[in-house]
């Protein structure tokens, strides 16, 4: 199945969000109450031409009498022409008896949905008549048996409406319009703090990672200020460590180069076999030893604080690799005439961790017993559970340090004063540093009964360190 295709990143501006976020509800609101207004206005007007025509009614029934056999209607010459007088509209009326019967006027107009009830204010109903819509008022006088209906065509109501939305639209629009401007202004003064934001970030130099200062900043953008001095910090964190690594490759391999030059400007110089031969054996020597000091160095790289190995962390059996790890240095320690043995216990000991990393921990210290202990020593790799977590020990009967140097000894290319077996003091800082850099610890202490050494590394289940 072919993969997804990432997504897009937004093209629309953060300003052009927010405009569009605010400015679009004052326009809905702005159209709805001028919807709401017009239907308030509309019926206002209806009303007034209702009342209009359902007085034409009532005063037309005033003409209307009944003589006994039927009813008659008495409309002068005047009257009919004040009703088709008007000048938008075309005026019609009917007048019918009880039983429906036409009497007068335009007899097909519609008839009202319901009979009018006699003596009732007139009402008002819509209809057709000759093609056109027509309001239709209808009464029903309680003196006289018949049915009076004036109607009247909806020109007048047509453009009463559209002069009200007339009206309206174009205040509306130049408040859509004013409303933008404001809301725009709105949007510029409220990023102004982020376009200076960005501005002193424009400003300075790539050397300068001085924290911003937060409270200069609103309330609003302190979270961005403070998410940026995280990682102005983070940067300059990453930077003094890749300065001291350099600093400190630098230094521990000036005086390894400066021996295999020596070494290999004997050599040229020599040519007698045997002091050549010797000659070669030491430039391998030295050769070996700085391609130990780059591993350690490596390693100590590895275990720093944002190295990108610290994300590649994944449940494993702290146990089981520590009884692979001690098995793997059995041959070493044999040809060391050192005892190496395991303890451990019979259940798994889960954390959450880098495997290398923690392989290396445990490298470093095996490899450090066995550099300073003397033969018949024993040496006993040891893991035990420590509450949600595990505990990690190395434990020798050598020679022992000094409580003074218990600490030290975990600080870069510290040594004893009295050491003669060479190294270059990297192996516990590194222990150190992957275990802080597992949320752990690493602390020295006497052996059993006051002998010898034991290195105790602390690792919580969870792995989450620095």
């Amino acid at each position: 199945m072919a993969s997804e295709a990432p997504r897009a990143a937004p093209t629309t501006s953060l300003r052009r969000r927010l405009f569009a976020w605010l400015i679009v509800p004052v326009a809905l609101l702005s159209i709805v109450s001028s919807g709401a207004a017009y239907y308030t206005a509309f019926r206002f007007a209806n009303d007034v031409y209702d009342r209009e025509i359902s007085d034409a009614a009532i005063a037309l029934s005033q003409l209307s009498r009944f003589d006994g056999v039927r009813t008659i209607v008495d409309l002068p010459a005047a009257a009919q022409h004040m009703l088709a007088s008007d000048q938008r509209d075309r005026i019609y009326y009917r007048v019918t008896d009880a039983d429906g019967r036409f009497i007068a006027g335009h007899r097909a107009l519609p008839s009202p949905p319901d009979t009018p009830r006699a003596g009732a204010e007139a009402s008002c109903y819509d209809g057709v008549f000759n093609g056109d819509p027509v309001r239709v008022a209808v009464y029903r006088p309680a003196g006289v048996p018949g049915i009076v209906q004036v109607a009247e065509t909806v020109t007048k109501r047509d453009v009463l409406a559209l002069e009200i939305i007339a009206g309206m639209l174009v205040p509306l629009a130049a408040l859509i319009l004013l409303a933008g401007a404001s809301v725009w202004l709105g949007v510029e003064r409220g990023l102004r703090p982020l376009t200076q934001l960005a501005d002193q970030l424009r400003d300075r130099s790539a050397q300068d990672l001085r924290a911003l200062d937060e409270s200069a900043a609103p309330l609003e953008v302190r979270p961005v200020v403070a998410a940026l001095n995280g990682l102005l910090a983070r940067v300059d964190a990453m930077l003094t460590t890749q300065q001291r690594f350099v600093a400190d490759a630098a230094h521990q391999l000036r005086t390894p180069i400066a021996g295999l030059k020596t070494q290999a400007e004997m050599a040229l110089r020599t040519s007698d076999p045997q002091s050549l031969r010797a000659t070669l054996g030491n430039i391998v020597a030295a050769a070996a030893r700085m391609g130990s000091l780059v591993g350690q160095l490596l390693a100590l790289a590895r275990a720093e604080p944002d190295a990108q190995r610290r994300h590649e962390r994944t449940q494993l059996d702290l146990g089981q690799l520590a009884r692979t790890v001690t098995a793997d240095w059995i041959p070493r320690a044999l040809e060391a005439g050192i005892d190496l043995g395991f303890e451990g216990v019979d259940r798994p000991l889960p954390i959450h961790g880098d495997t290398v990393m923690l392989r290396e921990l445990i490298g470093n210290l095996v490899d450090n017993t066995l550099k300073y202990c003397p033969r018949g020593s024993e040496v006993t790799v040891g893991v035990a559970p420590d509450g949600s977590g595990a505990q990690l020990t190395v434990t020798d009967d050598g020679p022992g340090i000094p409580a003074a140097e218990r600490e030290r000894v975990f600080e870069r290319f510290h040594r004893l004063a009295d050491s003669s077996i060479p190294g270059n003091g990297l192996g516990l800082a590194i222990v150190r540093e992957i275990a802080t850099a597992h949320g752990g610890s690493a602390t020295m202490e006497s052996g059993p009964g006051g002998r010898g050494t034991r290195v105790v590394v602390r690792v919580p289940a969870s792995g989450v360190g620095r």
